[in-house]
């Protein structure tokens, strides 16, 4: 795109979003069209793995592309959507960049990636890629974001690197969750990494549906401690 800075990339997709008809909310998030979102059967999903990994996807025509990966690679996969997009396009969807808005992070800087992530989501669906909304949001400001969703989607969200935490994270955690069924009313949740156990039961108290895929990681180490046993 010829971009140097993510300010350039930020009013580029910006301009390009805009050029296709996609409103923002009052809040200053891009609204989701359904039309670009992935609508098939769960069952049809045999994988999600991250973009690292792409490569080793047994099937990609039914495998999720995720990217629950470090800022640093994902601000470089913004300056290369382009470039990319074939690449992007050999699977069955794309779950939303998932940009850092950490809690305790500036409340600027949370809403300037979960904005830039949206973005670029919305960027390949309008170019042909089946994408996935990313659940994930930073502190209560930024509860918002969720409004440019439409309620009873699709959705994915990476538990890379969450932790038990202390009581009150639990808690804050608890909250939060809540917070989201109540305003997205997902019809699905993919889930890539562990899920806590206090979670889980959190989820299906609630009623959420969800499926869940270990990373990639987790999940080769793990065939290669069954082949030393073997």
């Amino acid at each position: 795109m010829g971009q140097h800075t993510l300010f350039d990339v930020f009013a580029y997709l910006c301009a390009e979003l805009l050029a296709s008809g996609i409103t923002f909310t009052k809040d200053g998030y891009p609204i989701f069209p359904e039309h670009i979102m992935l609508g098939c059967n769960p069952n049809d999903i045999s994988e999600m793995i991250d973009w690292r990994n792409r490569n080793k996807a047994e099937n990609p025509a039914n495998t999720i592309i995720v990217m629950y990966l470090d800022d640093e690679f994902l601000y470089r996969r913004l300056f290369r959507l382009k470039q990319d997009l074939p690449e992007y396009k050999r699977f069955l969807a794309v779950a939303g960049f998932d940009l850092s808005p950490r809690i305790g992070m500036d409340p600027e800087l949370q809403r300037f990636n979960i904005t830039l992530g949206m973005m670029a989501t919305i960027w390949l669906g309008l170019h042909g890629v089946r994408i996935i909304p990313n659940w994930r949001i930073g502190d209560q400001s930024t509860l918002p974001a969720l409004n440019a969703y439409p309620r009873n989607a699709m959705f994915a969200v990476g538990t890379l690197g969450c932790s038990h935490g202390t009581k009150q994270d639990k808690d804050y955690g608890e909250i939060m969750l809540r917070t989201k069924v109540l305003i997205t009313d997902p019809q699905l949740l993919l889930i890539y990494g562990p899920l806590l156990e206090q979670n889980r039961m959190l989820m299906d108290k609630l009623g959420i549906p969800y499926k869940l895929w270990r990373e990639y990681r987790h999940r080769s180490y793990a065939a290669t401690q069954i082949g030393k046993v073997a």
